[in-house]
């Protein structure tokens, strides 16, 4: 997906109902959204071939 959307459109477009949206965790850096976990990455978070340094992270139900 190319551009931006607001959070709240892109769980409505999901069709993610109100109540669940606060269980799902974000990674932000500075004031961008990286993931919302378990849906989608941004693209320019992406590894890349070229990509150097990254940080793996694991999500898991408690």
């Amino acid at each position: 997906m190319k551009g931006r959307k607001k959070l709240k459109n892109f769980f409505i477009d999901l069709k993610i109902p109100r109540a669940e949206r606060l269980k799902i965790p974000l990674v932000i850096s500075g004031n961008d959204i990286c993931w919302v976990a378990g849906l989608r990455i941004d693209e320019r978070f992406k590894i890349l071939p070229d990509t150097g340094k990254t940080l793996k992270l694991r999500l898991m139900r408690l």
